[in-house]
């Protein structure tokens, strides 16, 4: 009788430790009978750009994080992980801080810290074209901003991975607009500041000053009415006209209105719906700010207080800019001039990057597709001809990201361990990233933006479908019986699509998911359930926003 021999561990890299990072560890750790896991992240704490940082001398150029004032414009019970419910009695919209304190939180149940080697920087993820397919990560230990010049530079090391997971994200390198006197080369150049918001952090800065903001995204947006409230003088400029979005509607959370039975009706009966509640329910659009597209067609932006902002003229929507300078004066596409402009703040996004690789893994060679922001990845995970490394959270969510990166990650995670059909050919997967961008590109608007956008409940419900988590009334039936399992598979349908629902059923189901479920619906009573309970108080003053050291 032969006795069979144990299947050997696969080594994983994870590359960063935000909120996609902290997901895969976590997957990873679900099979870590097979699977032995390491992440590297540059930074002393994990969180990524949820960890407020201030731009310092030490530190001028950090690799991401949010403004001082952010909050996150999707709901809690649409934004929280799958396993770990975010408590009932926290904000509907959660502040930077508790974004990130709930991320400590996380890593803490479910014990990542130890997968997580901080402070390190990687250098090189190299693919090694041996009959493995495996993966070298080059990488070295990242010095105090205070270390003493005496002290040798940091040893670089390499280690050898069977797969690698980018999760380092997008939103680190820049883009900036091209307007005639940006570069100060010339007497006609503009004199005043130029920043791009990835470098804003607070408004103090621009109290009293005349500022114009660029761009229509949630950024933009954001930073408009925060400077107007700070008695600054605020200009929003802005090339495409987008749809803005309260962030209640209806009496409940704008996304809470997004249910599955929004997705079986057809996208133009959707479309005029949502126009319909849009002329009825929010204020008159500025005439500069009228959208070219029709809903669902061009990425939303959420702020409940810009068209207050704007009809009392605190803050000012203008055409796009044609020139800057000489000195502070600016003169926009409609021939209007402003002519003592302090500071230009420019939310214009930013280029999808990956230093540490060749670029032609995320383009797959195709000539123009960095600047472009076209990448070439199935399902926004796997390149074709590369099939042991995926991206986790390439992507632009018409919902939160947290889950949508969970999901990958379950879903590269059992396909890695031979608990799923393989991977399509690389033919198949070609053929659906070309279907997917004709998709993009009927349906979107043309911009670098939208190259990879996601709607968060399709997509989802796809990968579920294909893990077998997916709440199918069979599967419901199945665990909670015929009126339980009926109830719950209404709920599904009729209510916001919360990540709870792909624990209810399938492979590392959880516990208290049924009870979750019913919670985030108002059901009194489970309010009180110990899976939605808070989790200990956050330190006092500032522990949740600072560094961990």
């Amino acid at each position: 009788m032969t006795v069979p021999q144990p299947q050997q561990k696969k080594r994983v890299a994870v590359i960063g430790a935000g909120a996609s990072g902290l997901t895969a560890i976590k997957e990873c750790l679900d099979e870590k009978d097979l699977i032995d896991v390491v992440a590297f992240e540059q930074e002393s704490y994990l969180g990524g750009l949820w960890r407020y940082v201030e731009v310092s001398e030490e530190n001028p150029n950090p690799h991401s994080s949010v403004y001082k004032s952010t909050i996150i414009n999707t709901s809690k019970e649409l934004m929280t992980f799958s396993d770990f419910a975010i408590p009932l009695d926290w904000p509907t919209w959660l502040p930077n801080q508790k974004v990130a304190f709930y991320f400590d939180k996380y890593a803490e149940h479910f014990d990542l810290r130890r997968h997580i080697r901080f402070s390190t920087k990687v250098l090189e993820v190299k693919e090694l074209h041996d009959e493995h397919n495996r993966w070298s990560v080059r990488f070295h230990s990242v010095l105090p901003a205070n270390a003493s010049p005496d002290v040798p530079p940091p040893v670089i090391k390499e280690e050898i991975f069977d797969y690698v997971m980018m999760c380092s994200g997008h939103h680190w390198k820049p883009r900036y607009p091209n307007f005639p006197g940006m570069v100060p080369n010339n007497p006609e150049a503009y004199t005043g500041e130029q920043l791009h918001s990835h470098f804003y952090r607070q408004a103090d800065a621009y109290r009293d000053k005349t500022v114009i903001v660029v761009g229509l995204g949630n950024s933009a947006v954001d930073l408009a009415v925060e400077l107007s409230l700070n008695q600054s003088e605020v200009y929003l400029s802005c090339r495409r006209p987008a749809w803005i979005a309260p962030r209640w509607l209806l009496g409940k959370p704008l996304d809470h209105n997004v249910t599955r039975l929004t997705h079986m009706a057809p996208l133009f009966l959707v479309q005029l719906i949502v126009a319909y509640i849009y002329s009825r329910l929010t204020p008159p659009i500025h005439k500069n700010m009228k959208p070219l597209r029709k809903p669902m067609e061009s990425h939303p932006t959420i702020n409940t207080l810009l068209p207050e902002r704007i009809t009392t003229g605190t803050v000012k929507p203008v055409k796009n800019i044609k020139k800057l300078g000489p000195g502070k004066r600016v003169e926009f596409e409609d021939g209007t001039v402003v002519e003592h402009v302090d500071a230009i703040l420019y939310c214009t996004g930013y280029h999808i990057s990956f230093p540490v690789l060749d670029p032609a893994i995320v383009t797959d060679g195709k000539e123009g597709s960095e600047e472009s922001n076209q990448v070439w990845t199935w399902n926004y995970m796997v390149p074709p001809r590369h099939p042991n490394m995926a991206f986790v959270g390439l992507f632009q969510p018409l919902g939160a990201i947290m889950p949508i990166s969970e999901m990958q990650c379950r879903f590269l995670v059992r396909t890695l361990v031979g608990k799923m059909e393989p991977l399509p050919s690389e033919q198949e997967m070609d053929k659906d990233i070309v279907a997917l961008k004709k998709y993009i590109s009927t349906r979107y608007d043309d911009a670098p933006r939208h190259t990879i956008q996601v709607d968060y409940a399709t997509f989802c419900d796809s990968l579920a479908t294909k893990i077998g988590c997916f709440p199918t009334l069979s599967k419901l039936v199945s665990r909670f019986g015929v009126v339980e399992g009926l109830r719950l598979k209404m709920e599904t349908i009729f209510g916001p699509p919360t990540p709870i629902h792909y624990r209810l059923v399938g492979p590392h189901d959880w516990e208290g998911a049924r009870e979750a479920t019913w919670g985030y619906a108002g059901k009194p009573a489970f309010a009180g359930s110990k899976y939605l309970k808070d989790f200990q108080s956050a330190p006092k003053g500032k522990a949740t926003t600072t560094l961990i050291q």
